[in-house]
């Protein structure tokens, strides 16, 4: 299973590759903005998104998420540090599995592709 980690924060999104790995996922990809997930996403063609909601500077991780789902019906995990209202009601504007709050634990992650049946 290919997994596109899009997550601006470089350590956080190392900090993910390397629970995926543990998990036993081996094709791990990763893009630092929305624009270069879009790019990665032609070439890599993802089984699953980790996402970000922000992004920095561009678009944000719900707009590369609005994007990906024109065409295509990739699954989505947000990993987040926006808990509020407002952000889980942008993201309902999109189809997603799993909403998870930073910081994650190796256990939250594994439990949400579980229940998603994404497992390794």
């Amino acid at each position: 299973m290919r997994v596109l980690i899009i997550e601006d924060d470089m350590i956080l999104s190392l900090s993910l590759e390397i629970m995926l790995k543990k998990l036993g996922y081996t094709q791990v990809k990763k893009a630092h903005t929305g624009e270069k997930a879009l790019e990665t996403l032609v070439e890599f063609e993802p089984d699953l998104l980790l996402v970000d909601i922000f992004l920095g500077l561009g678009i944000s991780g719900i707009d590369v998420v609005k994007k990906i789902q024109q065409n295509e019906d990739i699954p989505v995990i947000y990993i987040t540090g926006n808990s509020d209202d407002y952000h889980r009601s942008l993201a309902s504007e999109t189809n997603y599995m799993s909403y998870l709050v930073k910081p994650i634990t190796f256990t939250e992650l594994k439990k949400a592709l579980a229940k998603e049946n994404l497992a390794v």
